[in-house]
């Protein structure tokens, strides 16, 4: 890798995480300091996420599913609130809880998923990483197998006014850091 006027190296185009092998290794051959983006659904192992830990010093990670059971039926992933909330915690006490990093969090609003995921994850935000910023995305749009699945019917269309408000609300109520700053 050759910094050439790289302000970072942003680790994105799809998930790394299956990549994370060749990261390191061109972390370890590259001759500049160039600070490191790991962008992600931080669906990873333990064990990955302690090598990536030494090396990166910026998150910019992915929480979207506020239970097991969406993000079952949804993206076919198990455990995925106890991995992705280990791994965001892991992430935020190594860095930007002592000040060395910095993390934002994104979240996808899914239609007729706030009781059950945004609220959730917000909630668990405020507690765990308080002083992560939070990216409330509403550009959800239903494509591939969504409009042709009937077991995805109840997100096959775009988050409305209203749900994007009561998430901005709930995060406000929260004291959560996710407006717009410019």
């Amino acid at each position: 890798m050759r910094r050439e006027g790289a302000r970072n190296i942003n680790y994105v185009g799809g998930e790394p995480t299956p990549n994370t092998y060749n990261i390191l290794i061109g972390i370890r051959e590259t001759k500049t300091n160039v600070p490191q983006l790991w962008n992600s659904n931080m669906y990873c192992s333990k064990e990955c996420m302690k090598l990536l830990l030494d090396v990166m010093d910026f998150w910019l990670p992915d929480f979207k599913y506020g239970n097991d059971q969406c993000a079952e039926r949804l993206s076919k992933v198990s455990n995925y609130w106890e991995i992705v909330s280990r791994n965001h915690k892991m992430a935020y006490d190594e860095t930007v809880d002592l000040g060395t990093a910095g993390m934002i969090v994104r979240h996808l609003v899914l239609p007729g998923h706030i009781e059950c995921c945004t609220k959730p994850v917000l909630e668990w935000i405020a507690k765990n990483c308080p002083k992560a910023l939070v990216n409330i995305m509403e550009q959800y749009h239903p494509t591939h197998e969504v409009p042709r699945n009937k077991e995805f019917k109840d997100i096959d269309r775009r988050v409305t006014h209203e749900e994007m408000e009561q998430a901005y609300r709930t995060a406000d109520e929260l004291g959560i850091i996710w407006q717009p700053v410019s």
